[in-house]
C-alpha cells in the first residue's frame, strides 16, 4: 500500500488604501482545503472584517466553526492574540487548523509592517545603535521588552 500525501500553505498580506491591509492565508492538502481572509486596520493592527471558507474537511467540526471567526473582529493584532484566538475559534466546538490560518494572517501582517523597519534598523547598526533601536520602537511597540535588544533600559 502506497500512501501519499501533500500540503502546500500560502499567506499574502496587500495594502488595500492608506489605512488597511488585506491578508490571507490558504492551505490545500490531501484531506482539508481552507481559506481565512482578513482586513485589518493599520492603526492599532484592528482586525476589522473576517471571512472564511472550508472547502474539504474530514471533520464536520472545522465546517460548523466558520463562523467563529466572527467573534475576533475588533481584536487588535498583539500581546494575547494567539491564547484568545485558541479560546474563541480553538477548543471543544472549534476547528484548530482554521485557528493555524487565523494565527498565520497575524504573524505576516506583523512581519509586513516589521520586516521594512529592521532592515532600515540593521543598515545603521555601526552609526548609532541605540538611537536606532528608540526609532524602531517606536514605530514597532510590541516589540519593547520582547528581547534584550530592545529592553526599555
Amino acid at each position: 500500500m502506497l500512501l501519499s500525501y501533500t500540503r502546500n500553505k500560502h499567506t499574502t498580506v496587500k495594502d488595500i488604501n492608506r489605512e488597511e491591509v488585506l491578508v490571507s492565508s490558504v492551505v490545500e492538502d490531501t484531506f482539508f482545503s481552507a481559506e481565512v481572509e482578513m482586513v485589518i486596520k493599520k492603526a492599532g493592527l484592528k482586525i476589522i472584517s473576517v471571512d472564511g471558507k472550508i472547502r474539504r474537511s474530514f471533520n464536520e467540526e472545522c465546517q460548523a466553526a466558520v463562523p467563529l471567526l466572527q467573534k475576533i473582529v475588533g481584536l487588535h493584532i498583539g500581546s494575547g492574540i494567539i491564547k484568545t484566538v485558541m479560546d474563541l475559534i480553538g477548543g471543544a466546538n472549534g476547528c484548530q487548523r482554521l485557528t493555524d490560518l487565523v494565527l498565520e494572517c497575524c504573524d505576516n501582517v506583523i512581519l509586513r509592517f516589521t520586516v521594512d523597519q529592521l532592515g532600515i534598523v540593521l543598515s545603521r547598526i555601526d552609526r548609532v545603535p541605540y538611537t536606532n533601536n528608540k526609532a524602531f520602537l517606536k514605530v514597532n511597540p510590541r516589540l519593547k521588552n520582547s528581547c534584550i535588544i530592545f529592553a526599555e533600559d
